[in-house]
């Protein structure tokens, strides 16, 4: 039988709570009781195997300025810091982490601290089996897998040098390993646009075949200056309400949960008031950025953090705002997201 991670029942509860007072009172007690609610969402490496059109790595001017591979010596560190407030440790976030050597240790030390929900994002074309493995008896629970075309050719050309092939094996391999691991999770990330969007039609017939387990369909946003410049979602929004009703069906038909944006309302408005809560919960970490420049994580716990910064009082404050001041507070955001778990 399948197991989702706890996660996702929290983030469709989320969704479901449409009051965002409840859920700053919700953050202060389990902050109050010791509880965890961060994403810790960490790139350890400023690098990156392809370059996807979407991506800013496409962006001459951007990559430039992208370098540094996280110090083996910090992590435990590192870890010491933040992980113990962790409900999720995400690595990969906008780079590859396939490229840092030192992946083993890193989910070790989620493990060691019980991070209830350990996950990998990759482009899966650098995936080898005795590595992969070895991540996930160390404690890889999820592996996410970036996705921009259903067709050889689609994919090929917005993941530049993204091999189709490569890629098929990788899936074939993270499926032949959940039969070992049952409990392993696979995730397709698909960001759409304008020209990959209708191949969705065909996503099972093509990849029905591997044991996927969630898929996430991701409205293109920009990021950059990026190689890939239509950022038009007009040719979409008039066909999309039938489009996730059908692509909806099909999902539960082969057991995959769904995170999508509900209707085409979701996609002409993309501010929501998820948005204030992601200020509290997301803690990003790379080579160069560690969170907030004020955090002195080498001579200071997130809890110490928390307490001098006063975090404590400000989610009480978010918690009496009036709909005129959260309004305001609100920012575009791709986190319209309906959570249909199978």
């Amino acid at each position: 039988m399948k197991k989702t991670p706890l996660t996702y029942y929290l983030l469709k509860l989320n969704s479901r709570i449409k009051n965002p007072r409840i859920k700053f009172v919700g953050l202060w007690l389990l902050h109050l009781l010791n509880k965890r609610y961060l994403s810790v969402n960490f790139d350890p490496v400023n690098q990156c195997n392809l370059r996807c059109k979407m991506c800013y790595f496409t962006d001459e001017n951007y990559v430039k300025k992208l370098k540094g591979v996280f110090s083996p010596e910090d992590l435990d560190l590192w870890a010491e810091r933040i992980l113990p407030q962790a409900l999720k440790l995400q690595v990969g976030c906008g780079t590859e982490p396939t490229l840092y050597k030192h992946l083993d240790k890193v989910f070790a030390l989620g493990k060691k601290y019980k991070v209830p929900h350990i996950s990998m994002t990759t482009n899966a074309n650098l995936l080898k089996e005795e590595k992969l493995e070895s991540w996930i008896q160390n404690g890889l629970q999820e592996i996410t897998v970036s996705l921009h075309g259903v067709k050889k050719e689609t994919y090929e050309w917005l993941m530049g040098r993204g091999n189709y092939e490569k890629f098929h094996q990788s899936l074939e391999l993270i499926t032949r390993l959940k039969e070992k691991y049952p409990e392993l999770v696979l995730r397709i990330n698909y960001t759409f646009n304008e020209d990959n969007f209708k191949e969705l039609n065909h996503f099972f017939d093509v990849y029905g075949q591997y044991a996927i387990d969630i898929i996430q369909l991701r409205p293109i946003s920009k990021i950059g200056e990026t190689a890939y410049d239509n950022f038009s979602l007009e040719k979409i929004i008039p066909i999309y309400d039938n489009f996730i009703y059908n692509f909806k069906q099909k999902a539960k038909e082969n057991n995959v949960s769904l995170l999508a944006p509900a209707s085409k309302e979701n996609l002409i408005s993309r501010a929501n008031q998820q948005s204030l809560i992601y200020d509290f919960t997301y803690i990003y970490i790379s080579p160069t950025v560690f969170w907030k420049d004020d955090f002195d994580w080498k001579n200071e716990t997130y809890r110490e953090y928390f307490k001098r910064k006063k975090i404590g009082k400000k989610m009480l404050k978010m918690a009496i705002a009036s709909s005129r001041q959260l309004k305001a507070l609100q920012r575009e955001q791709n986190l319209n997201y309906q959570v249909d778990l199978s």
